[in-house]
Order: C-alpha cells, then sequence, then structure tokens
C-alpha cells in the first residue's frame, strides 16, 4: 500500500496536494533525529525551521532507518501557523516556530509503520504529490520505537547517538545505566561505513556503562584503531557505527579471565586481521 493511501483512509482531508513531507536529517549540532524520536522530544524539535518550510495544511514526517532506504513514519500533522523567528533555545540564530498538531486518526501507526523510500534528490523537504508513489509502507511493527526499558544483554544494538542520549537522560533510563553498570564483558563496535568490525573488553568498576559512556565522550575510547578509523576531523566518520554485546561476564570475574575471551572473539570474527584490532 502507498502511504498517502492510509493515510487519506484514515484522514480524508490529508492529501499529497496539501502536505510538505519532512525528511529530516542529522543538522550542524550534530542532532539526529532518529535519536529525537526515541527520547521523545521530536515532535517539539521539529517545530523549529530556519526557513518557512512547513507552508502547507499538513505535515508528514518521516525519519530514516540509517544505511537504508527504510524511512519511520513518525507521524502526521496539521500546521496551524508559526509565531514568527523566535530566539532558539541555547542557540544565536533565530527559528521559525511552528505550531504542528498531531492527527489522532494516524497517531496508531506512529513509530510502528515504516516506509520504503530511495530520496534521490537528497531533499529533506518534499512536495507530498512530487513523490507520492514513490512511498510505499514496507512494514508495520507491533511495537513503536523507543528506548523503553533495557530489553536484556542479548538485544542491546546501540548508535553512538543513541548512547549519547542514555548517557544524557540517565535518570529517564535508569535501567539501561544499572543493568550495563553491573556486568562486565565483551562488546562489538561496527563500522559499517569502513566494512570493519573491532572487539575489545569492559573490565573497569563502571562494567560496560563506563566502557561505553568513555566512547561517546572520546569518538575512539583510545584505542590506536579506532584513532585512525575515527580520529578525523569529519565529524560523520562516527555516526555510522554501532555497539552490540558479545558476552557478558561477572563483575568479579579476574583479568585473566577476560583477557581471554576477549582473544577468543578476536580470533572468531578476525578481527585483527580485517578489523580495527591491533594486539
Amino acid at each position: 500500500m502507498k502511504l498517502f493511501d492510509y493515510l487519506k483512509m484514515v484522514c480524508p482531508d490529508l492529501t499529497p496536494e496539501n502536505t510538505k513531507v519532512h525528511l529530516p536529517q542529522m543538522n550542524e549540532y550534530r542532532e539526529d533525529p532518529l535519536v529525537k524520536y526515541r527520547e521523545e522530544t521530536f515532535d517539539d524539535w521539529q517545530c523549529w525551521q530556519k526557513r518557512l518550510e512547513f507552508s502547507r495544511q499538513h505535515v508528514v514526517s518521516l525519519i530514516r532507518v540509517p544505511g537504508t532506504e527504510t524511512w519511520l513514519f513518525a507521524g502526521a500533522f496539521r500546521q496551524v501557523g508559526n509565531e514568527g523567528k523566535q530566539p532558539y533555545p541555547g542557540r544565536k540564530e533565530l527559528y521559525y516556530h511552528y505550531n504542528l498538531l498531531k492527527i489522532p486518526e494516524t497517531e496508531e501507526y506512529a513509530g510502528r509503520m515504516y516506509v520504503s523510500f530511495k530520496n534521490s534528490a537528497r531533499k529533506f523537504i518534499r512536495l507530498g504529490e512530487s513523490i507520492k508513489d514513490e512511498l510505499s509502507v514496507s512494514a508495520i511493527s507491533p511495537v513503536r520505537l523507543s528506548f523503553g526499558e533495557f530489553p536484556g544483554y542479548r538485544k542491546v544494538v546501540l548508535s553512538l547517538s543513541s548512547i549519547g542520549a542514555i548517557v544524557r537522560l540517565g535518570n529517564r533510563f535508569s535501567s539501561w545505566q544499572t543493568a550495563l553498570s553491573v556486568v562486565k564483558g565483551i562488546y562489538v563496535l561496527t563500522d559499517r561505513d569502513g566494512g570493519k568490525l573491532y572487539v575489545w573488553k569492559a573490565d573497569g568498576n563502571e562494567g560496560i556503562w563506563g566502557r561505553w559512556e568513555y566512547y561517546f565522550g572520546s569518538g575512539h575510547g583510545g584505542n590506536v584503531g579506532l584513532k585512525e578509523a575515527f580520529g578525523t576531523e569529519d565529524p560523520n566518520r562516527l555516526q555510522n557505527i554501532t555497539f552490540a554485546i558479545l558476552e557478558i561476564m561477572d563483575p568479579n570475574a579476574g583479568k585473566d579471565e577476560i583477557d581471554s575471551r576477549e582473544t577468543h572473539w578476536k580470533k572468531i570474527l578476525l578481527s585483527r586481521e580485517f578489523g580495527h584490532n591491533r594486539n
């Protein structure tokens, strides 16, 4: 089914001709729209625009899933005017602040519906009628996208920006911090741009949480191979890496035991021969 066929079915006056499609991207402040959505701050964030972008009655927002041509349906909104240029909190620039009201009839699938679309024009605002035939519903998940409660060690896959969101909002995601702080273990970093893996251990007193928190702050965790790969001046280089847990270990595990398991995983995944590991 085409996206607009669904939208018109639940809200007949929401047509491509009176809609702007918002395809937000990482901005110069390194704000990731997908992380904003998972933080539940996306709706307010998109209301601030440098230009008069939302000049039609409706706005449909789609957020790209990194590394794919799949987009998350973040909601449909009714545009009821803007308040002119306003100071954006914490910035020097003035932004137009739009009043965008969620369309309740479409909320059932916000955060659950995924759309296939190749944004060949690389624009973040498109006219609905210009791409209506290219927007196809590809999947509907039973679960709305959010950080939520800690999902279990085997299900953890986080981007660097997602780790940053959990670090910044520690009180809201205390189950993540608690779960990742009480275990040591072995984890893998996947560099999708470079096509390489990096295996390392978390053996400090703050467990996996402490190690990942350090990565967010430094961008490379102090490791030689990662400094070579990510110690560049290109801020986008870090945006397409993910972290996952290979093995959790008791917080009382000794150094020799942890080192042995780290070596095991490096051999299995060939991360010395073909990845970023240097030892």
